[in-house]
């Protein structure tokens, strides 16, 4: 009879352990995801008026043929220097010579004309006993022309017709309740959400980080990476580490952020935002679509210090304001580059295609609009435009090639369009997006993108 009984409890222990086995295994399974992205880009930019008319003094003008490999007036510094301050008609034949070179090689890294095709996959797991899981990835992509002599690569790497790489390869674990965990992970990853490119970024490092409610505390470090035109993770001489403080709520977001690269760069940051709902400021809005009227306000902030340039003031913030009226946003920004130059604070600046809004002392005004489709009865559809006007960049302190050809005031001008067919419709996943663009810094350049992606969930 305790036989009996003993052997009864052995065999429910065992049913339910292989219950939970089967439970825990299908949890797995519904809180994993593979994304499939194929995406065609064809991408064109133009430069239409180049026109540089420098001067130069003697020594500038030497300095600037020797560089360029001209040795017509010899090949040591002094001599050439004495040889055309002697001569004004030499000087000015070098001072045209320059300024026709420096013409070509802004036309040339000015004008693109490149298309290619990619396909990325990413399989992002759950977590196995809510305790261990893993990332795979894979993107690829394939050049078809790369017709401009431009060495700005968008679409394809230099020297292959095709590139490829897995992109994601890590573990993952995790420790702890819905409120307080614990997480880290060891691997290669990559985020795999750029717009702009055949591929994305890929890293390889670890990590980890804890997390009690709204607030989480990460210390991640990158040993390799690889940029979005590499078949290959290239390792890092110097690991680059960043530690982050964040807090991401129904009332706002907010991160503290540190990235070191040992005895290279330094990097603090600071990003807040918020909103208001407009009714309790008088706007007359059902309690069901609070959300969808707000007064929004990010400030961003970030200061770098290199240890080669110590006193360089390499610092910069935005600060924006805007209002979401159900499907349209209206945004507006102040983004100030500091003495040397700015230190990588991108908010609307970030949407600009051409420029990098980071000059010494360069002031930058954004203005931004953006229309979900829906609002007017169009799904699927998003409009955006985003006009950069920027002015006041310190030209006796912008990098050499940028004082040569570039302006101290100009202005960008981008308009972003797409449309997403949706569920219900037999085409869903396919996006078809075209990005135009205008500027009017250095080539005065004119350009458009156009894309078509297919992107499901699994």
């Amino acid at each position: 009879m305790k036989k009996t009984l003993l052997s009864s409890a052995i065999a429910l222990c065992a049913i339910g352990n292989s219950v939970q086995a089967a439970d825990d295994l299908q949890s797995f399974w519904d809180e994993s995801t593979l994304n499939l992205k194929l995406r065609s880009a064809l991408i064109q930019m133009n430069p239409n008026d180049v026109a540089i008319d420098n001067t130069y003094d003697a020594g500038t003008a030497a300095a600037l043929l020797l560089a360029s490999g001209d040795t017509t007036f010899g090949t040591d510094l002094v001599t050439v220097a004495t040889v055309l301050g002697a001569n004004p008609a030499f000087l000015a034949g070098a001072t045209a010579g320059i300024n026709d070179g420096l013409k070509a090689e802004v036309e040339k890294q000015g004008e693109l004309d490149q298309s290619g095709s990619a396909l990325w996959l990413q399989f992002e797991s759950g977590y196995l006993y809510d305790v261990i899981g893993f990332d795979l990835g894979f993107q690829g992509a394939l050049k078809h022309t790369k017709k401009d002599e431009s060495s700005k690569l968008i679409i394809g790497s230099q020297d292959d017709e095709t590139y490829s790489r897995l992109s994601s390869a890590r573990v993952k674990v995790r420790f702890g309740s819905d409120e307080l965990y614990a997480k880290a992970y060891y691997g290669r990853y990559s985020s795999a959400d750029e717009t702009d490119y055949l591929m994305d970024d890929s890293d390889e490092g670890y990590g980890a980080s804890g997390h009690f409610r709204d607030f989480a505390l990460s210390y991640d470090v990158v040993t390799a990476t690889a940029g979005k035109t590499e078949s290959e993770l290239n390792d890092l001489t110097t690991a680059e580490q960043t530690i982050e403080l964040s807090y991401g709520s129904d009332f706002g977001k907010a991160n503290i952020t540190r990235e070191i690269t040992q005895d290279v760069v330094t990097t603090d940051s600071i990003s807040a935002a918020s909103g208001l709902p407009l009714s309790l400021l008088g706007l007359p809005v059902a309690d069901d679509n609070m959300m969808d009227y707000l007064l929004l306000a990010q400030v961003d902030y970030a200061m770098e210090t290199q240890d080669a340039a110590p006193d360089a003031e390499l610092n910069q913030y935005e600060i924006m304001l805007a209002t979401k009226l159900s499907g349209l946003t209206l945004a507006a920004s102040y983004n100030q580059a500091g003495k040397d130059g700015g230190a990588g604070v991108a908010n609307i600046v970030d949407k600009a295609l051409i420029n990098d809004y980071d000059m010494p002392g360069q002031t930058t005004l954004s203005y931004a609009a953006a229309l979900d489709g829906a609002m007017i009865k169009v799904p699927g559809l998003s409009v955006s435009a985003v006009y950069l006007d920027s002015k006041n960049i310190d030209m006796a302190a912008a990098p050499m090639a940028y004082q040569l050809t570039g302006d101290d005031a100009f202005t960008e001008l981008l308009v972003d369009t797409s449309y997403s067919f949706q569920e219900g419709s037999f085409l869903h996943g396919l996006m078809l997006r075209a990005v135009v663009g205008k500027e009017t810094n250095q080539a005065n350049v004119t350009g458009y993108g156009l894309f078509v992606e297919y992107n499901r969930s699994f």
